[in-house]
């Protein structure tokens, strides 16, 4: 069962936008020639989340990450997209493979832009993607979403797509020193949430 973490306080500055964590490989021909890359369907994403400075008695309340067998939820952070009111957006047409992502349910004119973050909630498990290019819905809020990576799984139609908040499901891994205390008795936990693929 994932764990939901708080959303009180909210990751700080210095933010670092979502990364592909890329399983894709290249393949080069042994003389030299036609270099091309597969995409797999494997690619998914990580986030890096800094929290603000936290006195040492309110930072303990996320050391229990560090040694959680489940997965953690956290709220993707995304400065300067205006989400704006999506409506209700869903899967349109269950079992869609490849980079392209139909939707329903979303507000008409309602625009989705390149780079903004979406996930999709199937079977109870949340799927993040990116937004490869601008794309708009027409006046019965049908989109087509081109995908900064593959589809990686069946998602069934109607299943909810989650635009205005966003969310990141995965493992948590915390650096060395993201407990260490400062002079003042503070520290300021960093951590990774990378999705399981």
């Amino acid at each position: 069962m994932p764990i939901q973490l708080p959303s009180s306080p909210e990751p700080c500055a210095p933010y670092t936008p979502p990364r592909v964590v890329a399983l894709s490989n290249d393949v080069t021909s042994l003389i030299g020639g036609n270099r091309q890359k597969n995409r797999r369907k494997g690619d998914h994403y990580a986030v890096e989340f800094t929290l603000p400075p936290l006195p040492h008695d309110d930072a303990r309340e996320w050391r229990s990450l560090m040694s959680s067998g489940d997965t953690v939820v956290m709220k993707v952070p995304q400065p300067g997209v205006g989400a704006g009111t999506p409506g209700s957006p869903r899967i349109n047409g269950g079992s869609q493979l490849g980079d392209t992502l139909n939707l329903k349910g979303l507000t008409p004119s309602y625009v989705l832009r390149k780079g903004q973050m979406i996930t999709i909630v199937t079977s109870g498990r949340k799927w993040l993607y990116g937004v490869e290019a601008q794309a708009t819905a027409n006046a019965s809020g049908q989109v087509s979403v081109r995908l900064e990576v593959v589809i990686r799984t069946l998602h069934a139609d109607n299943d909810v797509v989650l635009i205005a908040e966003p969310e990141i499901e995965g493992f948590a891994t915390f650096s060395d020193d993201a407990f260490k205390l400062d002079d003042n008795g503070y520290c300021q936990p960093s951590f990774v949430i990378e999705e399981r693929g």
